[in-house]
């Protein structure tokens, strides 16, 4: 096995995966779940008197896969849902749509970052671009990594989630950057550390809370708990 000094060498871009790879993802998706429906009592009581707050979980995860662009397009998805939640009970859709749409998106963004992640960039920035890769409908943009990433891209900007090429190599070409050129930063074997590796980036598995590694699946070039190791490994 190559040792990792040389088989990191020639990086020059390093990309992140987002969600359970720079902050945790459920605490924050179930924060804006929860005012969601809050506010749908508050305002579409029809709708919360129709759905205890699982049962609109359940109905989202049934609406997801009633139109497969829904699975890669998920701010498509909670604005049709939305849509279709007004049209059954009979409220006027646009407004429900718009201020359900801007209350979700703007908390989903409310993210809690892991502390070694600041500390990491700001002793990367200055050596390496950097960007990120998500499937979900965060954008990095609109977080404090705005003013560390050089581009960042989700599903819905290609029309094509991880581990799918097209988004991997559409990020290179924005980049400006050959894939053999990035090192990919994630949490999930398939999504990230597969798909990454399918199209030539080396990778690096960012495992947090010690899991197996799945053993049909190609182990990451380098595995880590935290991101605190990865100056020292670029080093």
């Amino acid at each position: 096995m190559p040792r990792l000094d040389s088989l990191f060498k020639n990086i020059t871009a390093l990309v992140f995966d987002l969600d359970d790879t720079l902050w945790p993802c459920m605490p924050t998706i179930n924060r804006a779940e929860q005012a969601s429906y809050q506010w749908l009592q508050q305002n579409y009581s029809r709708i919360s008197d129709h759905y205890t707050e699982a049962g609109i979980f359940e109905y989202r995860k049934t609406f997801m896969k009633s139109h497969p662009q829904f699975r890669v397009d998920l701010s498509l998805m909670r604005k049709e849902m939305l849509a279709q939640l007004a049209r059954d009970f009979g409220y006027e859709e646009s407004p429900m749509v718009e201020e359900g749409f801007e209350l979700f998106y703007r908390l989903r963004h409310d993210v809690h970052f892991y502390d070694d992640v600041f500390p990491v960039l700001d002793q990367l920035k200055s050596r390496y671009k950097m960007g990120s890769i998500s499937n979900g409908n965060a954008s990095a943009g609109l977080t404090r990594l705005n003013d560390y990433f050089y581009s960042y891209i989700n599903a819905a900007d290609v029309m094509a989630s991880k581990p799918d090429p097209i988004i991997f190599l559409e990020f290179c070409k924005r980049m400006e950057v050959t894939p053999e050129q990035c090192l990919y930063i994630g949490d999930d074997p398939v999504y990230d550390i597969q798909g990454a590796s399918n199209v030539g980036m080396k990778t690096l598995w960012v495992n947090r809370v010690s899991k197996q590694w799945p053993e049909k699946i190609t182990p990451a070039d380098a595995e880590m708990s935290d991101l605190l190791q990865l100056p020292a490994l670029l080093e």
